[in-house]
Parts: structure tokens; sequence; C-alpha cells
């Protein structure tokens, strides 16, 4: 028996590998340059990212390319770090900062015992990439003051931006027009408080 185990355990350990996941995981980065250090906590300009609402598409830990405009590929073993619209709201939240430096910038929930003067509100309808690298971001968001319950500015948002087709430069692709987005949003910003 003792024999016998010993010759079937190689054979196992080898099947364990051939079984193995080859599943990569990909997020999104901030790519707005971030001074080092801390910053003030200002009570008075406070801005809340609500949370980040995406197509139902892109409601998955898989990451998702277009074919064709009809389309999709969902890509099994190439997964998101958590949820898409998690990392839209950690990424905005992060460039947003780094761009406002006179504010603090909250994704909600906060743990925080604050009220935020104004609240963001962002809709992503499209976040692909295609076979050539290309990468639409496409969507809607929404400024509103808190105080008076009222939607201050706003705007449909597009953005293409062309890239390497594989899978790492579509996600770096990505995080490029979070920050076009980013800056967008922080100049209408700049205007209301």
């Amino acid at each position: 028996m003792k024999q016998l185990t010993m010759l079937l355990l190689p054979l196992f350990i080898i099947l364990l590998g051939g079984c193995s996941s080859k599943t990569e995981f990909y997020r999104l980065q901030p790519t707005v340059n971030t001074s080092p250090g801390t910053s003030a906590f200002h009570h008075n300009r406070i801005l809340g990212i609500g949370e980040v609402r995406v197509a139902d598409y892109l409601e998955k830990p898989e990451l998702v390319t277009r074919l064709a405009p009809t389309h999709l590929k969902v890509h099994e073993e190439e997964r998101w770090a958590g949820s898409l619209a998690g990392g839209i709201q950690l990424t905005l939240q992060k460039n947003l900062s780094s761009l406002l430096p006179g504010h603090t910038v909250l994704g909600y929930p906060w743990d925080e015992p604050v009220s935020d003067a104004y609240r963001l509100y962002v809709s992503v309808d499209r976040f692909d990439g295609d076979a050539n690298g290309t990468v639409i971001l496409e969507g809607h968001w929404s400024l509103a003051d808190q105080a008076d319950s009222r939607v201050v500015t706003g705007e449909k948002f597009r953005y293409v931006e062309g890239g390497t087709p594989d899978t790492a430069g579509i996600v770096a692709t990505q995080s490029i027009l979070l920050e076009r987005l980013s800056r967008r949003i922080a100049g209408k910003v700049r205007r209301y408080f």
C-alpha cells in the first residue's frame, strides 16, 4: 500500500499542477502625480464621490473587451482585483485629491462623521477596449449641492484613446481616460467651491 501511494503521489502532484489557475488580476491606477506626505482635512471643502454605477455588462469580475459593436468578449482568466465600479471610484478619488489640493475628497461610504458639501455622481455606460487597443470611456456625471439638494453642474462624457491591444495595455489606457475625466471634473468643481 505504501509503495502504491509513493507511485501515485507524483502523478497526483502533476495533475494538480495542470489544473492550477492561470488567472491574472488587474487594477486601475491613478495617473495624476501626487505629492508625498499627508494633506490637511478641509471641513469646509468636502467633496464626496457617491457609489459609481457601471453598465450591466461591466458588473462582473472578468475583464470585457469589444470584438465588434455588438460582440463582447468576457475574459475568464483576466479579472479585476475588486469590482470595476469600486476601482473607478478609488481612482477618481485619488486623482481628484491631487487635482484639488484645497479640498477633501471622500469615497462613499466613508467612516468619518462628516457631511459632504458637494457630492459627485458618476455613471459609466461604456468602458472597454477593442482588438486594436482603442479604449472608450462613456457616460455622464453630475455634481450636487447637498445643502440645497440640487444638481449644480454635470455633463455627458466620451473619451477615446489608443493604446496597446494586450490586456495590461487596455487597463493602462483606461486609467489614462479616468485621468482625463478627473481633470474635467476638477475644473468644474473649482467653479463651485
